[in-house]
């Protein structure tokens, strides 16, 4: 019997840590799990032309248009006079 009052806080706690552990791992991989599924919806939709989840038909734009970054300026762009690009 002596054991048991010994090892019984140890094994409440484990037990805690066990649980807390585990849930935490669950929510992990359904969060997972739905942002997977959210990006899969999000790709099909724009494959099919349509407004993207979450957005309303009048907030989806008709056209999708890319610009070029700007260059950068910082040591990155300089050559090896440490002169800017031309």
């Amino acid at each position: 019997m002596e054991y048991i009052k010994v090892l019984l806080p140890s094994l409440c706690v484990a037990l805690l840590f066990w649980y807390v552990i585990r849930a935490i791992i669950r929510a992990d991989s359904i969060e997972r799990r739905e942002m997977d599924r959210y990006y899969a919806d999000l790709e099909d939709s724009d494959k099919q032309g349509g407004h993207r989840p979450g957005e309303s038909a009048a907030a989806a734009p008709n056209t999708v248009t890319e610009t070029e970054p700007a260059p950068e300026s910082g040591p990155a762009n300089r050559d090896a006079e440490g002169t800017s690009p031309q």
